[in-house]
């Protein structure tokens, strides 16, 4: 299927970009060979169809794909593209081409090569979501919030709701350096807005505080059932970075200290590191 030898679509880079070149791929009637940013085109003797951004094109493929195709494919297709891989505009063209093809039930034909593809991609993106739920830890700054996050997948979207939600009076901000972006948050007004990069100001106090929670944590540590092993099963290595009680064990020639003696003695330890931290 082509429309006169044009193979490759290039667009912004947007989500409307591509539904975009959904629409004109449709109006077309042409599969394109492969969808590219705009920025990422590497020189080629193919002819290349240059996507103008249209969002009232983009509205029109998005109705068009809950109504003809329902909320599923549609998730789908929304959560795909927040994977970060190569070749996701091209996998998620096709199952679009095919779900049109072929109804409703194409979401759930995970056995299908093209779905499967999709399916895998939505899966990524909803695991790494799921660990930033649990793993993101935040430092005050100025009587705000901010944590650094380094995900995979662009999965902003995707976690909004439940920091919104769960800390919803607070003035706070998620930094995503990997992709450029931020989640700013304040009590009136949430977004999501391009940032290059973040300069974090040292807080005294913040540093007191995850200090403390290093102390107390250390403390409470049983040695007999340290299992790092068992510890990377449920919570990546690569997430260690977020958490002040475990990031340590990143640095090379870390050896674990716990603390030993009765409650009383461990306790009164506790309150030495305090009075330490204090100074």
């Amino acid at each position: 299927m082509s429309d006169g030898g044009i193979l490759i679509f290039a667009y912004d880079g947007s989500f409307e970009g591509f539904l975009s070149a959904v629409f004109d791929a449709f109006l077309m009637k042409a599969l394109p060979a492969d969808i590219v940013v705009f920025g990422d085109m590497e020189p080629t003797l193919l002819k290349v169809h240059y996507v103008e951004t249209d969002f009232e094109h983009a509205r029109r493929v998005q109705i068009g794909i809950a109504k003809k195709l329902g909320g599923t494919v549609l998730n789908m297709v929304e959560k795909a593209f927040l994977f970060d891989g190569e070749g996701k505009e091209n996998a998620i063209m096709h199952f679009i081409w095919k779900a049109f093809r072929e109804g409703r039930s194409t979401g759930g034909k995970i056995g299908d090569e093209e779905v499967n593809r999709v399916f895998k991609m939505c899966v990524a993106v909803n695991n790494e979501a799921e660990h930033l739920r649990q793993f993101t830890r935040f430092s005050d700054s100025n009587g705000a919030l901010i944590a650094v996050i380094h995900p995979k997948h662009f999965i902003l979207p995707l976690i909004k709701t439940y920091f919104c939600n769960r800390i919803k009076n607070e003035h706070f901000l998620i930094f995503d350096a990997e992709h450029g972006a931020a989640l700013i948050h304040t009590p009136e007004k949430t977004a999501i807005v391009p940032v290059e990069s973040l300069e974090i100001p040292s807080d005294v106090e913040d540093k007191f505080y995850s200090g403390l929670w290093k102390s107390y944590y250390r403390h409470i540590a049983i040695a007999s059932r340290y299992n790092p092993t068992c510890r990377r099963t449920h919570m990546p290595k690569r997430f260690w970075q977020y958490l002040p009680e475990v990031e340590e064990e990143l640095e090379s020639g870390f050896a674990p200290k716990f603390s030993k003696g009765t409650a009383a003695e461990i306790a009164d330890d506790l309150r030495k590191d305090i009075l330490r931290l204090k100074e």
